[in-house]
């Protein structure tokens, strides 16, 4: 029995290998990320936010290692069922086959047979069918050479177990990287809460938020924009003919929907792309149009009012902080709309549609608000430790409001009690945060609870009531607890 699940994991690792190397290089299925893609779609929404609290922005990650995990107990379960059953494996085989591609790949949004996938149905399948080919055939040339049971001596044996090893090696690599990756993301979001942020956040340091586990590589040279739907002249541009019309360049903040109060999955950037509205101009909007609607390569769809998307400062962009797209970031092109959370910026953009309905898209019919506009935020960053009495220090951090701007920031050292005005610096552009400091010298050793509120640019002071992400982003005071010997 020991034997034969050796023999089924072997197996089970060389069918991972096979799979994640064409996901990895023509765009493939890969049966755990299919099978965590319909759990994420799966996931109850009053069960979002205690779930992202709890594993952080690594989740999808941690959640992802788990289908690795499950997919490698079904299929060596599978294998030490199979592994004495001769050529019935290869039955087996192929309606599992049949079962992914029919089942498993159009729950996932990878299409029928792995139509909406960039290998395409024909390689989805080929990947497939290859996979469990050398699957079934590890398992039958196991049982004839010891009916699943017995160890193969000689040369042979060695080689054939020396190729096991290495399959093994292989996915055991390949799981150390999903969990580094994992480790990687959660490093990332405590580093950034510590310190004042730079207006302009680095590519590198710049939040990323995704419904993949692997986002899309999108070739700029294949890559097309569709102007579509209710239009006079629906036309199609290529990278090279989306930079060459003319270009802004504006700085905006995104911010994630799901951001906690006090919370890092903002940043500040600068934007280079063709305003939205001319595209559609060329494109000659029909009367009856009043929805925006974006498609992007991952599947992902979203939209806004067209009466938004004239706006001046939204922008169909290439370039985020003077270099082009980084993958992570949307590459080739991204929709920038100030003024709504991020997960109406879409990411690498294949379509805009107009409509004459109100559209729901990924996120909204999994209960989160259509509207998405942005809550004011304020937060403290510093100072990120215990200080002395009789020192002076500063409390600092941000504060954005959207399109809205921000007037002022104030600050209270006693809980709210009271309240002192921060100075705020000029924000880089109309849609960005702004940095506020207020220096301060603790009078006196003690526990200090620092809390932080903006205001609007017409007057109105960001509420106090204390609101989840979900569905319409989390509101409410920042307070922090500090320390002075």
């Amino acid at each position: 029995m020991v034997r034969r699940i050796q023999v089924a994991l072997c197996a089970t690792l060389v069918l991972t290998a096979i799979t994640a190397l064409g996901r990895f290089v023509w765009g493939g299925p890969f049966p755990p990320e299919q099978m965590a893609e319909i759990l994420f779609a799966s996931i109850p929404v009053w069960a979002f936010t205690p779930l992202f609290r709890f594993f952080g922005i690594g989740a999808k990650y941690w959640a992802f290692a788990g289908m690795v995990g499950l997919h490698l107990v079904l299929w060596t379960g599978a294998g030490g069922w199979l592994v004495v059953r001769g050529w019935r494996t290869m039955l087996m085989g192929l309606l599992v086959l049949l079962g992914f591609a029919l089942v498993l790949l159009p729950l996932s949004g990878a299409g029928w047979f792995g139509a909406a996938l960039a290998s395409g149905p024909v390689g989805a399948v080929l990947t497939l069918a290859a996979a469990v080919a050398v699957y079934g055939g590890v398992l039958i040339l196991a049982r004839r050479r010891g009916e699943g049971v017995a160890p193969v001596p000689g040369r042979r044996g060695f080689l054939k177990t020396a190729g096991f090893a290495v399959a093994a090696t292989a996915g055991l690599r390949l799981l150390g990287n999903f969990r580094a990756r994992a480790a990687a993301a959660a490093e990332e979001f405590w580093r950034a809460v510590v310190g004042l942020p730079p207006e302009m956040m680095p590519v590198g340091k710049f939040y990323t938020v995704s419904k993949n586990v692997f986002d899309p590589t999108v070739s700029a040279s294949r890559w097309g924009l569709e102007i579509k739907g209710l239009v006079e002249r629906p036309y199609k541009l290529t990278y090279e003919e989306l930079k060459g019309l003319p270009a802004v360049t504006q700085p905006a903040t995104l911010m994630c929907i799901s951001n906690e109060v006090g919370g890092d999955l903002i940043g500040n950037a600068q934007w280079k792309g063709v305003r939205l509205k001319d595209l559609l101009a060329k494109a000659g909007i029909k009367p009856n149009a009043v929805e925006v609607i974006l498609r992007a390569a991952d599947g992902y769809s979203d939209s806004f009012p067209l009466k938004k998307g004239l706006e001046d400062g939204v922008l169909v962009v290439y370039e985020m902080n003077g270099a082009p797209l980084a993958k992570q970031h949307g590459s080739p092109a991204r929709v920038i709309v100030p003024g709504i959370y991020g997960m109406k910026n879409v990411k690498w953009v294949t379509s805009v549609e107009l409509a004459d309905y109100d559209y729901k898209g990924y996120w909204e019919v999994r209960g989160w608000s259509d509207e998405a506009i942005y809550k004011t935020m304020s937060r403290i960053d510093v100072p990120a430790g215990p200080l002395k009495a009789g020192e002076k220090a500063h409390i600092g951090g941000v504060a954005f409001a959207g399109d809205r701007g921000i007037r002022g920031v104030e600050v209270s050292v006693d809980g709210g009690q009271t309240w002192r005005t921060a100075t705020v610096k000029p924000p880089l552009g109309p849609f960005t945060w702004v940095l506020w400091a207020l220096p301060w010298t603790p009078p006196a050793p003690g526990t200090y609870a620092l809390t932080a509120r903006a205001i609007e640019k017409n007057g109105t002071l960001q509420t106090s009531e204390v609101r989840p992400p979900l569905p319409n982003g989390s509101s409410g005071w920042h307070s922090v607890t500090i320390r002075v010997s």
